[in-house]
Parts: structure tokens; C-alpha cells; sequence
């Protein structure tokens, strides 16, 4: 029988962080979704461990979804994490996540720790649109529009039996109806209530993911403080540092 599947909300605002810390969540214990400029504090304020993180995925380049990585990875280096990492985004990961740690003068730290004897091996997987896995987490990555000059995906996660889907920053287009119509549960960015963007879903979009998927749950994260659940049925709002289960 599939087990609930449990989500922890480390932040659920969007690139200005108006409404709260800059969004991302934890699946369970061992997934985390997006290395926000903050992830690193709220993993601590939220009572997880670093050290429980198997794989983490990211879905674009932006800084508000990739800037907290140097400070995950030094803190792993730190702390000596036992056991292997793996790090899912788009191609082109491992050179970007290089580039931040050079850019933040920690890339030789880094490049010393891992040498250690003992050190655990960090490894980049490039998304794909095919069914992939990573650190025992099978998952299969979309591509949705938004930033036409970046590779953006949301991804299709399997957790015990079950299939979260995410869906990035994108806009109301086809890879986000692959995404819905493939998804148990749907994280969703919602950037604005009221707000028109040629980049980001707003609670429009929201209404016609629901008249087209009504029996989809929905979970509305990288939002601006005007966003609510519009009164629509099965859609919910967490707030920073809260767990729903699902």
C-alpha cells in the first residue's frame, strides 16, 4: 500500500522573498528540492539533518534556487559527512556549482576536502527527460517554459510507491500538464494572485491546473503574500517551517 508522503517547507517565497524565506522543501528526509540562498539555516531552524540529505534536485540556475550550495557543501566537508551525495539539475550543474564555489574563493577548500581519504564522493546527474535515478531516488525531469535563455525543469519524483511532482518556476505550458497529469501530488510555484507574468504561473494558471486535473492535490509554494487558495478545493498554502502530509 503507498505510504503518505510527507513534505517539510524550508521556505515558500518567491525570488524577493516577501513572504518568507526563498522556496524550498524536503521530501521526506532524504530529498531535498532547490538550495535556496537560506536552505542551509532553515534545514537547522526546521530540525533536519544535513547529514540525512541523500539527493538533492534543482530545476534552474537562478540564484534564488542555487545560491545556498556553498554552504551546503563546505558544511558537508565540515562535519564529515558519512555517506555519498548526489546533486540532480540541469546540464551543465557541476561546472555551474563550480563556477559559485570559485566565485565564493572556496574552491580550493573544497577541492582539498574531497581529496581526503574517507571524504564522500559527491555526484552531479544531469537531468534528462528520461527516467533516471540518483542515490536510489528514481525520478524523470520536464522541461517547462521559463527564462528561454536557461534549461528549466520540473522533475517527477517516485517515494514509496507514490509520485511528486514539481514544477519549478514555469509558466501554464505543455511540460507542466505532463507534470500534473503524471503527479500524485503537484508542488507548484504560484508567483502572484493577481499579478499577469510571461515567466511565472499565477493563481489563473492555478484554476486551470485544477479544472483539468480536480482530483489532483496541490501545494502552492514560490509565492508573493497576496497568494491564498482562492477558496479552490484540495489546493493548500504552507507556511515557512511547516510539514503537510499527503
Amino acid at each position: 500500500m503507498p505510504q503518505p508522503i510527507t513534505l517539510t517547507f524550508l521556505g515558500t517565497a518567491g525570488f524577493d522573498a516577501t513572504a518568507g524565506y526563498w522556496s524550498s522543501f524536503l521530501i521526506g528526509e532524504r530529498i531535498l528540492v532547490e538550495t535556496s540562498p537560506s536552505v542551509l539555516r532553515n534545514l537547522h531552524v526546521a530540525g533536519k539533518q544535513l547529514d540525512d540529505i541523500d539527493v538533492i534536485f534543482i530545476s534552474h540556475f537562478h540564484a534564488d534556487h542555487t545560491f545556498g550550495w556553498p554552504f551546503v557543501l563546505f558544511t558537508a566537508l565540515r562535519e564529515r559527512r558519512p555517506s555519498d551525495l548526489w546533486v540532480v539539475g540541469p546540464p551543465g550543474i557541476e561546472a555551474f556549482l563550480e563556477n559559485m564555489l570559485k566565485a565564493g574563493a572556496l574552491d580550493h577548500v573544497v577541492t582539498w576536502a574531497l581529496e581526503r581519504p574517507g571524504v564522500f564522493t559527491l555526484h552531479y546527474v544531469e537531468a534528462s527527460e528520461q527516467p533516471q535515478e540518483a542515490g536510489g531516488v528514481t525520478f524523470r525531469a520536464v522541461r517547462v517554459d521559463h527564462d528561454p535563455i536557461l534549461d528549466c525543469f520540473g522533475y517527477l519524483i517516485e517515494v514509496d510507491g507514490r509520485t511528486v511532482g514539481y514544477t519549478g518556476d514555469t509558466t501554464l505550458c505543455p511540460g507542466l500538464r505532463t507534470l500534473a497529469g503524471a503527479a500524485d501530488v503537484l508542488v507548484s510555484e504560484c508567483n502572484a494572485h493577481h499579478d499577469l507574468s510571461p515567466v511565472h504561473l499565477t493563481f489563473a494558471d492555478v484554476r486551470t491546473i485544477r479544472r483539468e486535473f480536480p482530483d489532483l492535490p496541490i501545494v502552492l509554494t514560490h509565492r508573493d503574500p497576496d497568494v491564498d487558495d482562492g477558496g479552490l478545493e484540495n489546493v493548500r498554502i504552507p507556511q515557512d517551517f511547516e510539514t503537510i502530509t499527503l
